[in-house]
């Protein structure tokens, strides 16, 4: 049995159910099955709401979805990203010299991502 997701922006009543589940401590997961989203898009914008945050991965290690590879940025990678945000570099800079540095092709919109994703940490500590 497939669940079926509602197609199409967040309204404006599900990003007020999603913070109000959020609050009750409801993972992502639980709160897409309540209001019938795809948990993707509910993980996105809890973290964008610095709802929910991504955990920390020390070792680096890749996985296959939808027939890419993915690479899971690192605590380094992290702390490397964020330190070239702060000096005032563009996603596009950023996302050359973490490449270069820790030889995992990143984009710039990968980085900026990523940088979302990370300030949601700091609003959820």
């Amino acid at each position: 049995m497939s669940v079926v997701h509602t197609r199409g922006r967040l309204t404006d009543a599900d990003r007020a159910r999603i913070h109000e589940l959020a609050e009750r401590g409801l993972k992502a997961g639980r709160i897409a099955r309540i209001i019938k989203r795809h948990p993707s898009t509910v993980q996105w914008f809890m973290y964008s709401q610095g709802l929910s945050a991504p955990a920390s991965v020390e070792k680096p290690f890749s996985y296959v979805r939808n027939g890419r590879t993915v690479h899971r940025f690192t605590s380094h990678e992290d702390a490397f990203i964020e330190a070239l945000r702060i000096q005032d570099y563009s996603y596009e800079e950023i996302a050359r010299n973490a490449s270069k540095r820790f030889g995992t092709e990143r984009s710039a919109h990968v980085v900026k991502c990523r940088l979302i994703m990370l300030a949601s940490r700091e609003d959820a500590a």
